[in-house]
């Protein structure tokens, strides 16, 4: 069975959208308290706010008054700060941005139900994901989004279907595929390369070279400017006071000489719990963390693309093409933010934070993977998105 659809900008934000607003597990729990948790505080300083100003006007104003004022405004700030982090709309807006630098992503897709499983074409590139790596498939209000384990894999816009019928038949063929029973059509085409390529890197990962690979590469991409985002540096600048005033008002709750007061101790632990929640941002940048959270994505199947048979990586001036049996997956130069060439390979860094990554053993030697990190260096410092964000 195959769908053709025109996948826009607002559908796919749209989309977006119910994702991040709908509730699936305890993370979205959390980001819900979070965003309630500012959403008083914010309600909080403008009342405040409000109030010091009708005194202001009526001329009652008195001089203590002015640290209140700062304290509010404090508040009223940091609040809205964050609210506009945690922002269901924020983070649509962001993903779209982040896709639209993906050259023929929004525009004809292509969704087809094969033999070896669900093949997405959309500009030159064409990607295909087994049944069972499918999660969850679901819908809302004419939506339909396809899950990955790693998150939204497809948003089905309602122009993807003619009827309710044709949409019946979709949804039945795809469960019955997730069941083992997927169509027997569609073949494997044959993908060839670019002819302008300048490299044609073909190799195999092993699980333990893989995750020394990542786990350099992603120290390295921590300490790029592609990392530091506006919200990011705000989380990890905020955590250290936050903390600070957490122990301040801990210790004076217990040193008071008075009995300790319940509100003091729960006042204290709800800032130390912000401060934490803040500064894991700084977890980061401890390797044995970094280390774990790599092998739960192992454990979770994300690098099965990686580690399942040989790869071809060819790059050009049209960007990087990962070729794999029936499947082209293009990175243009506009979505690269940086480059890192080590002993253990060749990293270059995706503007959307994934990371696009060659062992050493791709290369016939070192001077040839410096003249590949030097040709993407050149790339990138002539692409039309060299100067729109961080560079490394």
């Amino acid at each position: 069975m195959e769908l053709r659809y025109n996948l826009t900008k607002q559908d796919f934000k749209r989309g977006l959208r119910l994702h991040e607003k709908r509730f699936k597990g305890p993370l979205t729990v959390v980001r819900k308290l979070e965003w309630l948790l500012f959403l008083a505080g914010a309600v909080f300083g403008g009342v405040v706010l409000f109030m010091l100003l009708f005194v202001r006007l009526m001329g009652d104003w008195e001089e203590d008054f002015g640290l209140v004022l700062a304290l509010a405004l404090t508040t009223l700030g940091i609040s809205l700060a964050f609210l506009w982090v945690l922002s269901a709309r924020r983070r649509a807006f962001h993903g779209t941005r982040l896709l639209d630098m993906e050259g023929g992503y929004f525009g004809p897709h292509t969704l087809t139900l094969t033999k070896e499983g669900m093949a997405l074409t959309y500009g030159v590139s064409r990607r295909v994901e087994p049944y069972d790596a499918v999660t969850e498939v679901w819908e809302k209000k004419g939506y339909v989004l396809l899950y990955l384990k790693k998150g939204v894999w497809e948003v089905l816009p309602p122009c993807a279907f003619a009827g309710a019928e044709e949409k019946g038949a979709f949804l039945t063929a795809l469960a019955e595929a997730r069941q083992g029973r997927p169509p027997q059509t569609g073949g494997v085409p044959t993908l060839e390369p670019e002819p302008e390529a300048a490299f044609t890197l073909r190799y195999a990962w092993t699980p333990e070279r893989l995750e020394t690979a990542l786990l350099r590469a992603n120290l390295a991409f921590f300490r790029t400017r592609l990392f530091w985002r506006p919200s990011v540096v705000l989380a990890a600048v905020l955590s250290i006071p936050m903390l600070v005033w957490g122990i301040l008002v801990l210790v004076g709750a217990f040193t008071g000489g008075a009995p300790v007061r319940a509100s003091e101790v729960i006042r204290a632990a709800g800032l130390l719990l912000i401060g934490l929640g803040l500064g894991s941002i700084w977890l980061n940048f401890i390797p044995g963390f970094m280390a774990w959270a790599i092998r739960r994505q192992a454990k979770r199947d994300s690098f099965h693309k990686l580690l399942d048979g040989p790869i071809t990586d060819v790059i050009g001036p049209f960007g990087v093409d990962s070729l794999r049996p029936g499947e082209r997956e293009r990175t243009l130069w506009s979505q690269v933010g940086g480059v890192k060439s080590d002993d253990w390979g060749l990293a270059l860094f995706r503007r959307d934070r994934k990371l696009l990554i060659f062992p050493a053993a791709a290369f016939a030697d070192r001077a040839e993977q410096e003249r590949a990190a030097d040709y993407a260096r050149t790339q990138l410092a002539g692409s039309p998105g060299a100067g729109k964000g961080p560079e490394v």
